[in-house]
């Protein structure tokens, strides 16, 4: 009987393992250092291209829904009524369902105007307490009673967003074929769907009165940073009032409807999202535009790059230029010779002719009908080149006229941050050009609103010419300036024996 071999071995003879890798010899754990390593890596790299096997699969899904989508919307789409100019205009008038003690009640009045040629458009906002009278509507009050004062006898929604259309087309001089009548509970729903949305806030807020469901006040801050906020939130920010103007809620208003737009192209192509996007349109949105029409409208969705946002505005000044803005064709009559109530009349209306909207048909023309030169957005500085003995000999004033144009060019939505003096007399009214962009759009622009003797487009000079540039052009192209306007004394001829016009 042989002896087993540890019986004469002490305990702490015997050879120890205190791990795992001590019973398996050199060879064997390197094998298995092998195997463990092969498969940690490819895990890592399944875990890794992994996401970009998964995006690629959305993607390829994402386009072939989209060319689906795109497809059948061409095939069975109908083509949207257009003015002259080729634009697409809809009214958008927010209000308040019955179940709100604020019935029906004309919140927010916007006309937006689509050209799907150029991928622009642009939204007027006009003030809900713009003085109208419309004999229609039986109406000689703020513009929102147009659409709210019979609406709640007969429910007719039709009707009455019909009689608004009327009204605005006489403001704007526009035709608005189109109307878009939705309940603010349809922030609720369809800011939820959308996951919330995104919005800059440029001033802070903090409503001591904001009014609540129980006929009382509730307090509302929002501070300013770009901040995703939900329905609630969105909400109070487009209807607090009592701390801003009514024209500062225009801003807000619009800066929600282009978030929401946004968000939607960005979400629209989602199927779970399509359908509880289109169950929220149909329970608060009323509108004249057809299924079929909306189908159409898919095709433009995702090349929609300009939104242009205006508002009917009094907030600004004919003092100087940095306090004038777009829309500025308003003004606040005393409030006694209307029952002392608070309205707004377009500029040189008053009581016994209230409807003098040449002004703003200017404005929304240009806006909605030259979208070119919003586009195009170039920065201008004004100069004033005038010979101040010239001035004083024609018994006109020698300084403000790069001011005056300035005023005048901003609220028609021209970018000009700053006029300056010339350092000595020009010769004639010059425009020049500094920098290689196309600006012929804005330059016709601005030709309609003041004659212009040359136009000098200084990247045409090569390096031959001898031509040296005064310099307070080159300063000015070094200050990114791109394009810059300097007056000559034809401008005080042009203007010296009529009345200076802020507004036409």
């Amino acid at each position: 009987m042989s002896r087993n071999k540890f019986v004469n071995k002490r305990i702490w003879d015997v050879k120890k393992y205190n791990t795992y890798w001590d019973l398996v010899s050199w060879n064997s754990q390197k094998k298995s250092l092998i195997n463990i390593f092969v498969v940690i890596f490819c895990i890592l790299c399944i875990w890794y291209f992994s996401k970009f096997i998964i995006q690629a699969g959305q993607s390829i899904a994402h386009t072939i829904w989209k060319t689906t989508i795109n497809v059948v919307s061409k095939r069975i789409w109908k083509d949207m009524i257009e003015d002259q100019y080729w634009n697409v205009n809809i009214m958008l008038l927010w209000y308040w369902w019955e179940v709100h003690h604020w019935w029906f009640l004309a919140d927010s009045i916007m006309v937006a105007s689509w050209n799907k040629k150029i991928w622009a458009v642009t939204m007027v906002s006009v003030p809900r307490d713009f003085y109208v009278v419309n004999k229609e509507t039986r109406v000689f009050g703020r513009i929102n009673e147009v659409f709210s004062r019979w609406l709640w006898r007969n429910r007719e929604f039709d009707t009455w967003a019909k009689a608004m259309i009327g009204q605005l087309e006489s403001i704007m001089d526009i035709t608005i074929p189109y109307y878009a009548v939705i309940d603010f509970a349809w922030f609720k729903n369809v800011i939820d769907t959308l996951g919330g949305i995104e919005i800059d806030v440029p001033k802070a807020i903090r409503d001591t009165t904001y009014p609540d469901e129980n006929l009382w006040y509730k307090t509302f801050e929002i501070w300013t940073w770009l901040q995703t906020i939900n329905w609630e939130t969105a909400l109070m920010y487009a209807r607090s009032r009592h701390t801003t103007s009514d024209f500062d809620r225009s801003i807000r208003q619009q800066q929600i409807v282009k978030a929401i737009i946004t968000k939607f192209i960005e979400q629209w192509l989602k199927p779970n999202k399509i359908k509880q996007l289109y169950q929220d349109y149909t329970k608060m949105v009323k509108t004249n535009v057809s299924v079929d029409e909306m189908i159409g409208l898919v095709q433009y969705i995702d090349n929609l790059k300009n939104i242009f946002s205006y508002w009917l505005t009094t907030d600004c000044s004919n003092i100087a230029h940095r306090y004038s803005y777009p829309g500025c064709f308003l003004y606040a009559p005393d409030a006694a010779q209307f029952w002392w109530a608070a309205v707004m009349l377009p500029v040189w209306s008053d009581k016994t002719n209230p409807s003098n909207y040449s002004y703003i048909n200017n404005f929304t023309f240009y806006v909605m009908h030259n979208q070119e030169y919003l586009i195009e957005n170039p920065q201008i500085t004004i100069r004033n080149g005038i010979d101040k003995q010239y001035a004083r000999q024609q018994k006109v004033k020698t300084d403000w006229h790069a001011n005056q144009v300035a005023v005048k060019l901003k609220k028609y939505a021209f970018n000009v941050p700053s006029t300056k003096n010339a350092p000595s007399p020009y010769l004639q009214t010059e425009l020049y050009i500094l920098w290689t962009w196309e600006y012929d759009n804005t330059i016709h622009m601005i030709k309609s609103f003041l004659a212009i003797d040359k136009i000098i487009d200084i990247n045409e000079k090569t390096l031959e010419d001898t031509f040296i540039w005064p310099e307070e052009v080159i300063q000015e192209q070094l200050s990114w300036t791109e394009l810059l306007l300097i007056l000559w004394n034809s401008y005080i001829d042009r203007v010296k024996w009529k009345r200076f016009d802020y507004y036409k």
